[in-house]
């Protein structure tokens, strides 16, 4: 479980830095990745009024050009797989 997260944070950090989302932006999307948070969920474990959480998603959305929540986690599972892919490559070597 604990490899898991790690490679969740890489994820979601290499993702924040190529989208330019900023520190809590990252926050919301790895748990918005790990759990699949409601936005009450959410809102709760970040300690913010649910309305923070919807602008957050929603400022992510646009930096991100995803139309969807959904949209949002299928190009950080997209994320996941290139660099998994790359990782898997470079050993092969």
């Amino acid at each position: 479980m604990q490899q898991e997260t790690s490679n969740l944070h890489h994820v979601v950090s290499y993702f924040a830095k190529i989208h330019k989302l900023t520190e809590r932006e990252r926050e919301v999307v790895f748990y918005l990745s790990r759990y699949g948070y409601s936005n009450k969920s959410l809102a709760s474990e970040l300690c913010i009024a649910e309305k923070t959480v919807k602008n957050h998603i929603a400022k992510i959305q646009e930096k991100t050009n995803s139309g969807s929540t959904r949209e949002l986690l299928s190009m950080i599972v997209a994320q996941s797989v290139m660099q998994y892919e790359q990782i898997k490559g470079a050993i092969a070597f």
